[in-house]
Formats: structure tokens, C-alpha cells, sequence
């Protein structure tokens, strides 16, 4: 004869635990005037602007420089040094 197995109450279903999720507020900037953020940023764009005009022109300038030198070099057949 063998022993009876001991009764067991069910295991209990977990709860599902929504994560803690922590929200730190947001850091109010310095109270600037907007329209001198505005000013800001237009001068910005025009130096980001130009910057890249002036490299442009300086491409654009070697570029023409080195088809000059090419064209020398045709009707000359000499090499430049």
C-alpha cells in the first residue's frame, strides 16, 4: 500500500506588475526672448551659408585653375614645374 500524496492548495497566479518607470520633468531653458532665438538662428544659416559658398568658390577656382594649367600644357607640350 503506498502513502497518499498530501493535498496542495494551488499556486496563486502572479499579478502582472507594470515596470516603474520614472519621469524626470523636463528642464525649462533660460527665459530668452523668441525673437532673439529667431535672430540667432537666421545668423547662423547666413554664416552656414556663406561658409559653404566660399568653399564652393574654392573648388570652383582650382577646378579652373588646374583646367587652365591642362590647356597650357596642350599647346605648349611643355610640363609645368
Amino acid at each position: 500500500m503506498t502513502t497518499p500524496e498530501p493535498e496542495m492548495e494551488p499556486m496563486p497566479t502572479p499579478v502582472p506588475v507594470a515596470p516603474v518607470i520614472r519621469v524626470e520633468p523636463l528642464e525649462e531653458p533660460a527665459s530668452e526672448n523668441p525673437i532673439l532665438g529667431w535672430a540667432k538662428a537666421i545668423v547662423g544659416g547666413i554664416g552656414d551659408t556663406a561658409k559653404d559658398m566660399l568653399d564652393e568658390g574654392r573648388r570652383g577656382a582650382h577646378e579652373a585653375m588646374e583646367n587652365g594649367w591642362e590647356r597650357f600644357d596642350a599647346k605648349t607640350k611643355r610640363r609645368r614645374k
